[in-house]
This record gives structure tokens, sequence and C-alpha cells, in this order.
């Protein structure tokens, strides 16, 4: 029986013999006997990952500007869970990256560590006791990094705290139950508002409007009432 691919669902079907392929998430080479028909390869660190390793692997590998390309990578890996915390992180994670590929740098392993370690602070089911998505606070946390702000600095810490509430208050209008991957997008779309404001960045984030790809594995989604659902 062929097992589906585990990032785009269509049958894995045996090779002739051993293909070079590069992994989907962070772009490491290597052999492998299977494949689907996108060739879609998942390397052996990838694949024993955990969720949120796997988010620093992709983070640090990602080569894109487009923030909501990188976080749905992340949230593709089969570690990362439909619902949960490890969304703060790739809000976060994916913003702060794909600023840093826009401004012709890179991120930095420290720099992903310390997004890490502030995000994990955020409890889950903050939305809803709270009153404070997490999506919304990973991506105050991206946007403190990239300003270097702290509690006591002035224009930086604004900005920061800027940011955060107008995610929040974007994905509070969409109404609940919770999905953390709808609040991921909705956060990274007004991240970028930021980007363009503040730093002069044009990141392109294309949202996925009536394409959504998780709808399926989210128990409680709101389908026709979700502006990113498949036919909406």
């Amino acid at each position: 029986m062929e097992l589906p691919c585990p990032i785009c669902g269509k049958p894995m079907h045996e090779l002739p013999g051993p293909k070079e392929l590069k992994c989907y998430f962070c772009g490491e080479v290597g052999m492998s006997n299977v494949a689907c028909e996108g060739k879609h390869f998942i390397c052996e660190s990838c694949r024993l990952a955990s969720a949120e390793e796997a988010i620093e692997r992709i983070g640090l590998a990602a080569i894109e500007t487009d923030p909501v390309k990188i976080a749905d990578k992340m949230m593709k890996h089969p570690a990362v869970p439909t619902y949960g915390v490890e969304h703060h992180l790739i809000a976060a994670v994916s913003m702060f990256v794909a600023v840093k590929n826009m401004m012709g740098e890179r991120a930095q392993a420290k720099d992903i560590k310390r997004l890490t370690v502030f995000t994990k602070k955020i409890p889950y089911g903050s939305c809803g006791f709270l009153g404070v998505c997490g999506a919304a606070a990973g991506l105050g946390a991206a946007f403190s990094a990239l300003l270097g702000a702290n509690y006591m600095k002035d224009k930086e810490r604004t900005l920061a705290m800027e940011v955060a509430s107008r995610a929040n208050s974007a994905i509070a209008s969409e109404g609940g139950p919770r999905c953390c991957v709808a609040s991921v997008y909705i956060a990274l779309s007004e991240g970028s508002k930021m980007a363009r404001e503040v730093l002069g960045l044009d990141l392109k984030s294309e949202l996925p409007l009536g394409r959504c790809e998780f709808a399926d594995r989210a128990e409680d989604c709101r389908r026709e009432r979700c502006r990113f659902f498949k036919g909406a």
C-alpha cells in the first residue's frame, strides 16, 4: 500500500534506484528510494525533529522574503500540530527571517533561539484566557528583535507593541473559535504592512485566500466563515 506524501498528500512510490533529492524543509541533499510526484523529500534530521527544532531548522534555511511561504512550510512539518503554542514561534521566526532575507542578511541561530525563548513564555490558549493571541505576541517578539527594542527603549518599544496590537485586533475581528493557522496568516499580513511602513521593505506577502491546505486537519475549522477556506 502506497503511503501519502506528508507534504502534498499524493502517493509515495518506489524509484527505480536511489535518487539525490533536496529536503523540502531545510534544503539538505540526501538519497532516497521513494518519492511522490512532486519529488518531495525529508532528510533524516528534519524527519526526526521536534516541532520546535523543525521550525528553527526551516527558519535558518529559508531564503524566501514572503513570511507566509515560510510559515506554510513550517506548518506542513509532520511534528507541528494544527493547534498549539508552536504557532507563536512560527509567526515570530517566519517574520524575522523574511525581513532579514529582504535586507540581504541571514538570520543567525542565536536570533532564532532568542525568539524561541520569548515565545515559549506565551501560554497555550492565551487568546481566550488572556485576550492576547500568541501569534500576535510572536509578531511583537519578531519586531522587538528586529528593532532592538526593550522595556527601556522609546520608539522601538512603541513599534513592537503597536504591531502586536494591530495583529491582535485583526485576529479578533475574524471571530472564533480559534484557528492557529488563520491567526498566523493574519499576524504576518499585519507584520508585512508594518515592515513596509517602518522599514521600507515590501515583502509582497501573499495570503492564501480561499486556498488553505490545513482545513481537513482542523477539527474546529470555521469553513465557509473563513476567508482562507477553499471555496470561500
